[in-house]
């Protein structure tokens, strides 16, 4: 065993036997409150807390003098180790744990010498020296002997008491009472206790182990079925009570019993009775045992423990995942929570949390990302680390970066604001209500006050008089000093100065947030005292001047479960976990709740089972999801590597088994599939358009193409073309929204793309061509129009300058024109066919640009004029073969 929380030093027990041994024998050592430790063939290895043992084993010696009993038994003192969790060991000594002994024909008992002085106790016992034996301890063992005209009996019995919980003054309450009583006084009458009630008190009496272990067994069994019954909408009959037993050794049945047993009733857990672990211990292992921290440090077996059955409602102990226990160093016994901080283990003004200054949101956050279940470790080494010098180590780990450092950190941040920190922020708050109005923080203004709340943190209680004198000489009518009085009257432990303050600051302040503060203040106060209904009637006050502030529902849930009722308050804390995951960690961590800490913790645990198993579903559809973007994103793509990062981290964190890891680990799924969704349909949109746009590039492609005077020479052209005409209807009539086409669009764009370069590319030559043809085109026909132009021009124009010439007197120049007429003609045919060239190559180079576009659009709008298909030609009839003559 690693650790042990308690030793106790009680008897031993071996047992062996030849043959097959009666189960008589194994219930009478229970029966006498033995539990076995150990148990192989033909022995055994028993243990009684007590002097119990001592009549068992007389019990059995007068057995053995009617019945031949093979058995050997040894009587030996031996140590019980308890550990953390309830776990026994045995401790004996090392050379009578070697031995080995073959029993003989009738029963031996032999009594370790240092037992013999208990045998005074118990009158008819005693021991016979006798000889050593081989195989046996190099001890002077004694023959156990037992008087068999006296009667030994087990002398295990107990008194129970049964309280009910709430005002006895309330209807709700003896109405809840009543019905609950029946349910518990027909346990105890069908065992047939004897019982009796007084003042609200049902008092009953087990008279043996058997008919307590049922009392414990029924009573767990048939309030959890109530309760059950209760929240699926039944008849109502459960309410919640309080129950104690304690041994009837030295005790008698009484009226005056409760108050005998000196127990704070109002500290203890409901619904599961409480005993000490001595009680406990004998009852079993269909029980689990609880610390009672509330009523009992636990360091010993006569302290209090309560105990609750391993088939009804621990599940949360069976599987271990809401196994958080906290630090035993953290709180004392029946001890008055600090007002700041709510542990019990010091006073208001020695409260470590005066050395933080501020609010620290990041420790949720932080603590948001450490499993559960290994919060049990870290608590038992937070608990080891406080041992020696508790507030100093507190002080110190308040601001470390350990994880058992972030579990102090956040169990001091649950009552941040009843902090000083808190009333540091609302003297510098500028809002108006509470929570928001802190966000808008002003400076310091003021004076002494200032430094009359550093002396209060500081404990200078000399420095703290004099500057909060002077605060309230300046400034008489201001509400910080006043307010600052309360804590210091707080600290001093006058609660009535401390409200009267807070209540005069109240009527000082001027904002609503201010306003709820001191009433906020005045409501722990009362919660402090013990009085949960004034203090949860300030605290709906509170909710009116805030009405967005979920502190003072918090604590009203925590007043119910100081006042018992549980179940009142796992409702509250449910709708604040709904709104906010991390309020999940702050109740199960929050050290005020222990008296209802084990029903906290199996309701908690049913919640965060269901959201580990929410969580594990959406594992698998996250599997699922980044298999999707696989099939539908292209390797490398940037969104499909940052996608995947995301889902990793999403994975990391649905695998740290805390509850706000888990919340947060659904909204980030639900996060990412919509983002995939809206991603998707988006680049849906944009393939589309790039669809088109590859569409109409193509389009405009095959119209520039259509033109070519040489389609046979455009084989690879065509191929190309018809690849990318292909891929575009493939995916303008697919649906985009199955992930293999998504896939396969997102293949075909860039590849289209391509081609359509490689197309354009082309296009180059074939325009060339294309327009070279179609100017060389124009060229000619104007030119031919102008070359006809200038014949028919040359024509006229020689006999006309002949005639000009003849009738101006120039003859001899028509003469000379007239000889050399054909050669004269021949030069100007020659000037004039140069000069349309060269007005043909100047005309059409002006109107090609227009002619080229006209011409398109009308290939456009098909106004082109249509080939007429040749008629075909009607197959000549053959002629009739001329008869024969």
């Amino acid at each position: 065993m690693g650790t042990t929380r308690m030793v106790h030093t009680g008897i031993g027990v071996w047992v062996a036997w030849d043959g097959q041994l009666d189960p008589a024998f194994d219930a009478m050592l229970e029966d006498f409150g033995g539990f076995r430790m150990a148990e192989t063939t033909g022995q055994s290895l028993w243990y009684f807390l007590g002097d119990e043992g001592l009549r068992a084993l007389a019990r059995i010696h007068v057995w053995g003098r009617v019945n031949a009993l093979p058995i050997f038994i040894e009587v030996f003192p031996a140590s019980l180790l308890v550990g953390p969790k309830f776990d026994r060991t045995l401790s004996i000594s090392v050379e009578l744990s070697r031995q080995h002994v073959t029993p003989s024909e009738s029963l031996e008992i032999l009594l370790h010498p240092n037992l013999k002085p208990q045998l005074a106790g118990n009158p008819g016992l005693s021991g016979t020296p006798i000889k050593p034996s081989s195989g046996l301890a190099r001890v002077h063992f004694e023959r156990f002997e037992a008087d068999p005209g006296l009667a030994y009996d087990t002398g295990l019995a107990w008194m129970g008491v049964i309280r009910p919980l709430g005002d006895p003054l309330s209807r709700d309450t003896a109405e809840g009472w009543r019905n609950i009583a029946a349910e518990l006084h027909d346990i105890i009458d069908r065992l047939g206790l004897k019982f009796m009630r007084h003042e609200g008190f049902l008092l009953f009496e087990a008279p043996g182990l058997k008919h307590f272990r049922a009392w414990c067994r029924d009573t767990v069994s048939r309030i959890m079925r109530l309760e059950a019954e209760k929240d699926a909408g039944g008849e109502g009959r459960y309410w919640p009570s309080v129950m104690a037993a304690v041994p009837s050794k030295g005790r008698t049945f009484g009226k005056d019993l409760p108050r005998r047993l000196g127990l704070n009733w109002d500290q203890m857990a409901p619904d599961f009775p409480h005993m000490s672990f001595r009680s406990a211990f004998l009852l079993g292992d269909e029980f689990v045992i609880h610390e009672a921290r509330a009523i009992s440090r636990g360091v010993n077996v006569d302290d209090w423990c309560n105990v609750s059955l391993v088939a009804a409602g621990e599940e949360s102990e069976k599987s271990g995942s809401l196994a958080v226990p906290l630090p035993g160093n953290l709180s004392v016994a029946d001890a008055v929570p600090c007002f700041y901080c709510g542990l019990g283990n010091h006073e208001p003004r020695q409260c470590p949390s005066k050395v933080l200054d501020a609010p620290r949101p990041d420790v949720w956050e932080r603590f948001g990302r450490l499993p559960i279940a290994g919060l049990e470790a870290l608590s038992q080494k937070l608990d080891a680390a406080l041992a020696s010098d508790t507030l100093g180590e507190m002080t110190r780990r308040l601001t470390g970066k350990e994880d058992t450092d972030l579990l102090l950190a956040a169990i001091f941040e649950i009552d941040q604001p009843l902090q000083t920190r808190m009333l540091e922020a609302v003297w510098r708050a500028k809002g108006k209500d509470l929570p928001a109005g802190l966000a808008q923080l002003g400076r310091r203004e003021g004076d002494y006050y200032w430094d009359a709340l550093t002396a209060l943190r500081e404990r200078n209680a000399e420095k703290y008089e004099e500057m909060l004198l002077q605060a309230l000489t300046k400034y008489p009518r201001a509400y910080q000093p006043k307010s600052l009085q309360g804590f210091a009257a707080m600290e001093a432990g006058d609660w009535t100065k401390a409200v009267y303050y807070w209540q005069e600051s109240g009527r000082l302040c001027y904002t609503a947030l201010q306003r709820a503060y001191f009433l906020w203040l005045q409501a722990r106060a009362f919660e402090v005292q013990g009085e949960q209904h004034k203090a949860i009637a300030l605290y709906r006050d509170t909710l009116k001047e805030s009405p967005r502030w979920v502190e003072p529902v918090y604590r009203q849930g925590v007043c119910l479960v100081k006042m018992g009722f549980t179940d009142q308050a796992m409702q509250i804390f449910s709708q604040l976990t709904a709104n906010d995951p991390s309020m999940f960690n702050r109740v199960m961590i929050d050290p005020e709740l222990e008296r209802g800490r084990l029903h906290i913790l199996a309701a908690l645990w049913r919640v965060w089972k269901q959201a580990q198993e929410a969580a594990q579903a959406l594992v698998a559809s996250l599997g699922a999801l980044s298999e999707s973007l696989r099939e539908r994103f292209l390797e490398g793509e940037p969104y499909l590597v940052a996608s995947e990062e995301k889902i990793q981290e999403l994975l990391e964190l649905g695998k740290l088994g805390n509850y706000v890891a888990y919340k947060g680990f659904e909204a980030g799924v639900a996060d990412v599939e919509a983002q995939i969704v809206k991603k998707v349909a988006s680049e849906i949109k944009v393939m589309q358009a790039e669809q088109a746009r590859q569409y109409e590039e193509l389009k405009g492609v095959q119209r520039e193409a259509a033109w070519f005077p040489f389609p046979s020479l455009l084989r690879e052209f065509n191929a190309d073309f018809n690849y990318c005409a292909t891929k575009l209807n493939w995916m303008r009539t697919s649906s985009m929204d199955e992930p293999a086409n998504f896939h396969k669009s997102r293949e075909y764009l860039p590849e289209v793309d391509e081609r359509i370069r490689t197309l354009r590319t082309r296009l180059i030559t074939l325009r060339i061509v294309r327009d070279s043809t179609f100017f060389c085109m124009l060229l000619g026909r104007n030119f031919l129009w102008m070359e006809v132009a200038g014949l028919g021009l040359s024509l006229v124009l020689v006999p006309l300058f002949v005639y000009l010439f003849q009738t101006s007197g120039q003859g001899w120049v028509a003469d000379m024109m007239e000889q050399q007429k054909w050669q004269l003609q021949k030069g100007l045919v020659i000037i004039l066919t140069i000069a349309a060239m060269a007005l043909a190559a100047i005309k059409t180079a002006i109107s090609f640009e227009s002619k080229k576009r006209k011409l398109f659009k009308l290939a456009e709008e098909g106004k082109l004029p249509q080939k007429k298909p040749k008629p075909k030609k009607k197959p000549k009839p053959k002629a009739k073969p001329k008869p024969k003559k």
